[in-house]
C-alpha cells in the first residue's frame, strides 16, 4: 500500500513537469587556453558540463572547452579566459552568456552518482549557485541550452592546480602534485594520482583508486570510496553517505560520518581516528603497526577485526551498549563490578571507544 501511494505521487509530480521545447540542431564551438610554466599555481573553472584531467605531452597546461548551445549566437557568446582569482593563482574560467540568460540547461545535470540530484533536476529544481560573481541556475529541464565539456592536459611533473566543475562529473587520472578537485553537484573519479590530493563534492560521490601521498575527501551528500592508497594520511568527511576504504597503507586514517556507515578493510596503519553520528564502523586491520584507535559514535557499533595475533588494550565508555570480546585469551578490565574493557598480550594497540548507544566488538577476523 505504501509503495503504491509513493509511486502514484511520483507519477503525478512527473506529469506536472513541463516538457522542454523542441531544440534545433545543436551549435558547438571550441575554445582553448594555455597556461605557461611560469604560473606556479593555477585554477580552471566551469559552470556546467564534464571535466577531464590527464597528463599531456608538453610543459604547459592546455585546456580545451567544447561549447554546446542551442544557437550559434549563444555559443559565440561563451568565453574561456583569464579571470580574477586568489592572489598568486592564475585562474581561467568559462564565462557564460549572462546578458542573455542566467538560467542554463545542461542535459547531464543530475547524473548517476549525484545522490538524489537527478530527481531534483528532473522535477525542475536544478542547482542555484554563485558563479563568476553572478547568481545562476543550472537545470536538466529548463533554461537555455548552454554547457561546456573540458579536456585538460597537464605536464608530466608535479604541479599545483585546482579544478572546479560546478555541475557535472570531474574525472582525473595519472597526474601529480598538489591538486584540488571540486564539484558542487557531480561525481568525482580519480585514478593513479600522486601528491597532496583533495576532493570536495557538494552532492555527489567521490571514487578514488590507486593514490599515493595524502588524500582528503569531503562530501556533503554522497559516498566516499577509496580503493588502493599508499602514503601518509587519509582523511574522509561525509555529511550523509557511506565510506568504503580498502587496501590502505598509511600512517593515519581519519573519518567523520554524519549519517552513514564506515567500512575499512585490508588496512595497514599506525593510527585510526573515527567519528560517526549515526552509523556503524567496521575496521579490518592487518600488519603489526597499529598503535592507536579512537572512536566516537552517537549511535552505532564499532567492530574491530584485528587479526589472530593482535595485542591490545581496549576501553569503552557507553551510554547503552556492551563490549563483545571474541578473543578467548583476552583478560577483562574491571572497574568496580563493571567490565570496561579487555587486555590481550602486551597491549600494543590502545583502543578508546566512546558511544551514546552502541557496541564495541573485538574479534580476530581473518
Amino acid at each position: 500500500m505504501r509503495r503504491s501511494v509513493i509511486r502514484a505521487a511520483l507519477l503525478v509530480a512527473l506529469a506536472a513537469v513541463p516538457l522542454s521545447p523542441p531544440v534545433a540542431a545543436e551549435a558547438t564551438r571550441t575554445l582553448k587556453v594555455e597556461i605557461p610554466p611560469s604560473a606556479a599555481r593555477f585554477a580552471i573553472e566551469n559552470l556546467a558540463g564534464t571535466m577531464r584531467v590527464a597528463p599531456g605531452s608538453g610543459d604547459t597546461v592546455v585546456a580545451v572547452a567544447t561549447v554546446h548551445a542551442e544557437s550559434e549566437d549563444l555559443a559565440a557568446a561563451v568565453r574561456f579566459e583569464s579571470a580574477s582569482g586568489s592572489a598568486g593563482v592564475e585562474t581561467f574560467r568559462v564565462r557564460y552568456p549572462y546578458a542573455k540568460s542566467t538560467s542554463f540547461r545542461y542535459p547531464g545535470s543530475g547524473e548517476k552518482g549525484d545522490s538524489y540530484g537527478w530527481l531534483t533536476s528532473f522535477l525542475g529544481g536544478g542547482t542555484t549557485t554563485t558563479y563568476d560573481g553572478r547568481k545562476v541556475k543550472v537545470s536538466g529541464s529548463s533554461g537555455v541550452l548552454v554547457y561546456a565539456d573540458l579536456e585538460i592536459q597537464v605536464p608530466r611533473r608535479a604541479v599545483e592546480g585546482a579544478f572546479r566543475n560546478v555541475v557535472g562529473s570531474l574525472d582525473a587520472a595519472g597526474v601529480e602534485g598538489r591538486l584540488r578537485f571540486d564539484t558542487g553537484s557531480g561525481k568525482i573519479t580519480l585514478d593513479g594520482i600522486k601528491g597532496e590530493v583533495k576532493a570536495d563534492a557538494g552532492s555527489g560521490d567521490v571514487k578514488a583508486t590507486n593514490l599515493e601521498g595524502s588524500f582528503d575527501c569531503d562530501t556533503g551528500s554522497g559516498d566516499c570510496v577509496l580503493d588502493g592508497f599508499r602514503g601518509d594520511i587519509v582523511s574522509c568527511d561525509v555529511g550523509s553517505g557511506d565510506m568504503r576504504l580498502s587496501s590502505i597503507v598509511a600512517r593515519k586514517i581519519t573519518t567523520d560520518a554524519g549519517s552513514g556507515d564506515v567500512l575499512a578493510v585490508d588496512i595497514d596503519v599506525v593510527e585510526i581516528d573515527t567519528d560517526a553520528g549515526s552509523g556503524d564502523v567496521e575496521v579490518s586491520a592487518k600488519g603489526t603497526r597499529l598503535e592507536r584507535v579512537r572512536a566516537d559514535a552517537g549511535s552505532g557499533d564499532l567492530t574491530l577485526k584485528l587479526g589472530p595475533d593482535a595485542s591490545f588494550e581496549a576501553y569503552a565508555d557507553q551510554g547503552s551498549g556492551e563490549i563483545v570480546n571474541r578473543y578467548a585469551d583476552a583478560e577483562p578490565i574491571v572497574k568496580g563490578r563493571e567490565v570496561i574493557g579487555y587486555r590481550r598480550g602486551t597491549g600494543q594497540t590502545r583502543i578508546d571507544f566512546d558511544a551514546g548507544s552502541g557496541d564495541l566488538v573485538l574479534e580476530p577476523g581473518s
